[in-house]
């Protein structure tokens, strides 16, 4: 059974339309009229031409860059917006995470939201009281339920509302970005409940970066690209064409960087600036850009600085194209580095290796601080490099390698 049905549907918005009367409405329109020809710049198509189907108790995971369109999709299951054209059509009741604190009162209590939200999301009072304690203690938040929301921390707002979206009778539950708020534990804690409502049957939309909740928890996912669907079906197909675009708009970001490294402003006199990060194969002392798992590489950073950094503290990062941060290098072991001064123009390098990592597109920040001092001089970062091999290959999921050494089976007793 299809309970959520996408059909050719379109919305545009209007940059800068801001109409809270019918007055503003006329002369909006007024406008419009006069500038005709200029109506089509200030047009953005956040959806074009989307069509989907979820079938009951589907958990859907919906991905892709920022405006792509992923929220969009979710105020218009919701009723929060409306499509400028196509049809949307749903089953059943549906509760929604889509907004920090949507359907809150700041100035009332959180037990009071918990019941105002609750009658939003379509629950009769009964219903509430007889779920209050659990959405409460799942919440975390027995000694605050008293205390008016707007006093609460972005994590305690975000936690009350998904207590009460998780805990209400839904057949389709909507869940967005927002669970980013939350700190780790309440984030698993999160996809546990999620997980509990999926083996009950309930139809679940999960909107997010978080690549690997989706491959782990969905059994589809959809790829937006600039309001469009690139890509529908298999979590890990799907998210392997994700990470392709990311490399690709990554290059082709740099490759735009350093056409334009010529007309970046003067800097300022007391700057410390790190003007190139070159990659180099240690064999040969050559930029390389592909290596393979276990390889050694060289990262030398070239710098310049108008005042002398008496005891330099380096930090180099090595993270995935989706912010991983993989692993993290510094100098503070090394003290005869420590001790000798960044001043005028010159270059650092470290050996790096061997590299563990499994095959993906990773990249190189590189600061540059004051071991004395908590003052940041420099920062370089978007150096890509590349791990050779299949990224969609089974078993290479993860970060990085590691040794292992295998056992023999040992069997206790056979029936064979």
């Amino acid at each position: 059974m299809t309970v959520i049905e996408f059909e050719q549907v379109n919305k545009i918005y209007r940059l800068g339309q801001r109409s809270t009367s019918l007055r503003d409405e006329i002369a909006q329109r007024a406008t419009s009229l006069i500038r005709r020809n200029n109506q089509e710049k200030h047009m953005l198509h956040a959806l074009n031409n989307v069509s989907f189907e979820v079938k009951a108790g589907e958990t859907l995971g919906i991905i892709g860059h920022n405006g792509a369109g992923k929220s969009t999709i979710l105020k218009l299951l919701s009723k929060v917006a409306y499509p400028t054209s196509g049809k949307i059509h749903t089953v059943g009741r549906l509760a929604a995470l889509i907004e920090l604190g949507a359907g809150f009162h700041p100035d009332l209590s959180g037990r009071e939201n918990v019941y105002l939200n609750g009658s939003i999301l379509g629950l009769k009072r009964r219903e509430i009281e007889a779920q209050f304690n659990q959405i409460v203690e799942f919440a975390g938040l027995e000694k605050f339920i008293d205390t008016p929301v707007k006093r609460y921390s972005s994590g305690m707002y975000v936690r009350l509302a998904f207590a009460v979206a998780a805990h209400v009778c839904s057949d389709i539950l909507l869940v967005d970005e927002v669970l980013s708020v939350g700190d780790a534990a309440f984030q698993q804690k999160c996809m546990t409940k999620m997980e509990e409502l999926r083996q009950q049957g309930v139809t679940i939309v999960l909107v997010t970066h978080n690549l690997w909740s989706v491959e782990s928890f969905c059994r589809r996912a959809l790829l937006l690209r600039h309001g469009e669907i690139q890509a529908e079906g298999n979590p890990a197909e799907v998210i392997q064409i994700y990470r392709q675009n990311e490399r690709e708009d990554l290059a082709a970001e740099e490759l735009s960087e350093t056409n334009n490294k010529s007309l970046r402003p003067t800097e300022e006199e007391d700057a410390t600036v790190i003007t190139c990060v070159e990659i180099l194969d240690p064999k040969t002392d050559q930029p390389k850009e592909r290596f393979e798992s276990w390889d050694y590489m060289t990262i030398r950073a070239h710098f310049t600085t108008k005042v002398a950094i008496q005891s330099p503290y380096l930090v180099v990062r090595i993270s995935r194209t989706d912010g991983l941060i993989c692993c993290r290098a510094t100098n503070n072991r090394d003290p005869y580095f420590v001790a000798r001064r960044l001043e005028g123009e010159g270059h650092v390098e470290v050996l790096v290796g061997p590299l563990p990592l499994v095959p993906d597109t990773y990249t190189i920040e590189i600061n540059i601080a004051d071991s004395q001092q908590p003052i940041l001089h420099a920062s370089s970062s978007k150096s890509t490099f590349q791990i050779n091999g299949d990224l969609s290959a089974p078993g290479e999921a993860g970060v990085f390698w590691v040794d292992t050494e295998w056992q023999a089976p040992k069997m206790i007793q056979s029936n064979l």
